[in-house]
C-alpha cells in the first residue's frame, strides 16, 4: 500500500481523526454554553442573538483545535500501551 506505513499507524491516524469527529459537537455545545454564560454575567443581560452567532462563530477553532489534539494524544496513550512500537 504505502511506503513506510503500516497498518497500525493508518489505524491510529484514521482511529484518532473518527474520534476528533465524534466529540466535535458536544465539545463545541459545551464551550458555546460556558461562554455564553460568561458574557451573560459579564454584560448583566441577556445575550442578543447576533452576540450568540459571534459566540458559537469563535467557538468553532478553539473546540477543533482541542478536540483534534485530545483524541490524537489520548490514541498515542491507548495504541502504546496495548501495542508496543
Amino acid at each position: 500500500m504505502l511506503e513506510g506505513i503500516d497498518r497500525l499507524d493508518v489505524w491510529r491516524w484514521a482511529s484518532s481523526l473518527i474520534l476528533a469527529v465524534l466529540l466535535f459537537i458536544p465539545v463545541k455545545r459545551l464551550i458555546f454554553v460556558q461562554k455564553v454564560r460568561r458574557a451573560e454575567g459579564k454584560l448583566k443581560r441577556q445575550v442578543t442573538e447576533d452576540e450568540r452567532k459571534e459566540i458559537e462563530r469563535r467557538t468553532i477553532p478553539i473546540t477543533a483545535f482541542i478536540v483534534i489534539l485530545f483524541s490524537f494524544l489520548f490514541n498515542s496513550m491507548i495504541m502504546s500501551k496495548y501495542f508496543r512500537f
